[in-house]
């Protein structure tokens, strides 16, 4: 029993290991999804990253494994449930910020895309019209964009370098198609024209969610200030008079 445990001490803490060994910045470039998960288990765009989430996960099986006073078959599998849930909450759970900048990127989306749009429909490369639009938009599109345009620049093509934006929350839908017609070697126009219109709704249906949160918003401060003027000089002064009435 002291021999297992002490090779899965020894596997976990190789496992955090490797997962803190820096990578090679290419190799981080390449990264392309495989496969298309459903939303509620893709981790969220601003949650911690994969590695930090790994060395949590591994840390927390490893514990719960060596500390956990149940038979060994039950043990590991435990360590490995427990691992598997806190590598997916913490990709649920979004860091400080992060509605925020959401939002920055949603309103600024439409914008960059008609510029892309334009960009291509004179006779721009898809590549160039992205650095370009980068360059010009900056914030946090410009960050998206920039990020294409730096793998773009690292040798990979077109539809990789967008590919790797197919599981942003704002970009993402964008991301796939331009990825797919780059691939393809069809126009990317229209495309653009079409996200753009889907994005400027979009930002008009955020804008309009985010006035009417304001007013709900300040239900709470208005009743605070209102309501103990409205207890002291509409209430109180009839709770007197009444009292004054009936005393002798």
């Amino acid at each position: 029993m002291a021999t297992v445990l002490v090779m899965a001490a020894a596997a976990g803490a190789a496992l955090v290991v490797h997962l803190w060994w820096p990578q090679d910045p290419l190799r981080r470039l390449a990264m392309v999804p495989m496969m298309e998960w459903p939303a509620w288990f893709r981790p969220k765009a601003s949650a911690l990253p994969p590695r930090t989430r790994g060395i949590a996960a591994a840390g927390a099986a490893l514990t719960s494994t060596l500390v956990l006073d149940v038979p060994l078959p039950a043990s590991l599998a435990l360590g490995i449930v427990l691992g598997g849930v806190v590598f997916w909450l913490l990709g649920r759970l979004e860091t400080g910020g992060a509605a925020a900048k959401r939002a920055e990127l949603v309103s600024e989306l439409p914008t960059g895309l008609d510029l892309l749009a334009a960009c291509v429909a004179s006779g721009m490369p898809l590549r160039s019209a992205t650095s370009a639009v980068a360059s010009a938009v900056g914030g946090r599109l410009g960050e998206r964009l920039a990020s294409v345009v730096s793998r773009t620049a690292a040798g990979f093509g077109d539809g990789d370098a967008w590919g790797a934006l197919r599981g942003d929350e704002v970009l993402g839908s964008v991301a796939r198609d331009l990825a797919r017609a780059a691939d393809a070697g069809t126009a990317t126009g229209a495309l653009l024209s079409r996200h753009a219109e889907a994005a400027r709704s979009a930002a008009h249906a955020a804008a309009l969610a985010r006035a009417k949160a304001v007013g709900v918003q300040t239900i709470i401060p208005v009743s605070v200030c209102y309501l103990p003027a409205f207890f002291l000089l509409g209430v109180v002064p009839v709770i007197a008079g009444v009292l004054a009435s009936l005393l002798p």
